[in-house]
């Protein structure tokens, strides 16, 4: 995660959002100005949009929803960081799971916030962690992110199931999926390929991370090609 102290007190003028929900959108809009009353505030609804902005623009604040019609907010957030390095990116998101959360934080995040979250909530958030240098992060964001650097931290590798038994844990469609994923599909892809909705694909994923004890997509891959469901020279 960038270093939220960095932007710490820094005015707030040129705020992006990127929602593709017109009632998301105004909400959070109202929110943004909660806190930063005399922001000017743009709206973008598609990540082509979003890059298209970015491009002519130079934004202080950018809400960041992760799902959008042509691709995913991980991929305006990487965008983003490397053209406006300074730009103070939040996730506003409906997903609070380790396989949105650490690829978004990766990505460039400084913040994650969940939609659900009263409009005063998010204001607040966004105000401290500006002027304070305080990481914007919905409470049970976290509590999952202490809870996964428990697991994981130094000396705690997860268990890994032995590589006999481990594909039979997984079901013919977390096996397909983990197949994708190691193939470098998005889990929208993914969702389109095997004719489902993004969030049982989403579940898929989160189901196949649990059973297999991993939690990146590195790890994805390793273990794909470790139960022979995936061949990268193929």
């Amino acid at each position: 995660m960038p270093d939220p102290g960095a932007r710490r007190g820094a005015t707030v003028r040129h705020v992006l959002i990127i929602e593709d929900l017109k009632d998301a959108q105004r909400w959070l809009r109202e929110a943004v100005l909660l806190a930063f009353p005399d922001a000017e505030v743009s709206c973008c609804n598609t990540l082509d949009n979003s890059l298209h902005w970015i491009a002519k623009h130079a934004p202080d604040l950018c809400l960041v929803d992760l799902k959008l019609p042509d691709g995913t907010g991980v991929d305006f957030i990487r965008s983003c960081h490397s053209r406006h390095p300074s730009a103070y990116q939040v996730v506003t998101t409906i997903y609070d799971d380790d396989i949105h959360l650490f690829p978004a934080i990766h990505a460039g995040a400084s913040g994650y916030l969940l939609k659900d979250e009263p409009k005063a909530s998010i204001a607040q958030a966004l105000k401290t962690g500006v002027n304070e240098g305080s990481p914007p992060l919905s409470a049970q964001v976290a509590r999952r992110m202490i809870r996964y650097f428990k697991h994981n931290g130094v000396g705690n590798e997860p268990e890994k199931v032995p590589s006999s038994s481990a594909v039979h844990l997984l079901s013919p469609r977390e096996q397909e999926t983990l197949t994708r994923i190691a193939a470098g599909h998005t889990i929208a892809q993914t969702a389109q390929i095997l004719g489902v909705s993004y969030h049982t694909a989403a579940r898929h994923v989160k189901n196949l991370y649990a059973k297999l004890g991993i939690s990146a997509r590195a790890e994805a891959v390793r273990e794909a090609i470790r139960l022979g469901l995936y061949d990268p020279n193929s």
